[in-house]
């Protein structure tokens, strides 16, 4: 039989906490889960600038689940002057697929350098969930931004890329001297 001792070297996987079927608890075990990366697009949004096109940014809200109460995910750059922002920077997210994940998304035409939205001219927003986005043809939802009574607000895409979790396996081989 081959081992340590024989080979004059020992073998280290990093398996020593693997677990066996009879180890499964289904009321302690993760919910699955998936990383996706969330890339935003408008065509034809307010244009609330007089002398300029709006320079917009989108702000994703998440709903918490037991309170439903709406928190700040994160923001995208402003893009200056146009009506049709392709927006650079992604929101990563962990999709959940037994949960149900309501997203919200603000559009705003940004006037100053201040932080509060309360000081930028809103252009509409989106309700969805990361389930609609990721369940759309092609991961791609294309939906119309509202808010604003009797206005189109233009419409809002919002494309979902699964990213691959770069789990990293390492072999240690330690050679030991001969007996």
């Amino acid at each position: 039989m081959f081992g340590p001792d024989k080979l004059g070297f020992e073998m280290d996987f990093g398996f020593r906490n693997t677990a066996s079927p009879g180890d499964f608890n289904p009321f302690s075990a993760s919910i699955p889960a998936t990383k996706v990366e969330l890339t935003i697009s408008c065509r034809n949004l307010l244009d609330r600038d007089t002398f300029s096109k709006s320079d917009p940014l989108c702000v994703l809200y998440t709903q918490g689940i037991g309170n439903k109460e709406w928190r700040e995910y994160g923001r995208t750059e402003v893009i200056d002057n146009t009506l049709n922002p392709d927006f650079v920077k992604k929101f990563i997210m962990d999709y959940f697929f037994e949960e149900r994940q309501n997203l919200r998304f603000d559009l705003y035409d940004v006037d100053s350098k201040s932080p509060n939205l309360a000081k930028h001219d809103f252009l509409g927003q989106m309700f969805c969930t990361l389930g609609e986005i990721v369940g759309s043809q092609g991961s791609r939802l294309e939906k119309p931004v509202t808010g604003i009574p009797g206005k189109n607000c233009g419409i809002i895409m919002i494309t979902a890329e699964e990213l691959n979790n770069c789990r990293v396996s390492s072999v240690c081989i330690h050679f030991l001297p001969a007996p």
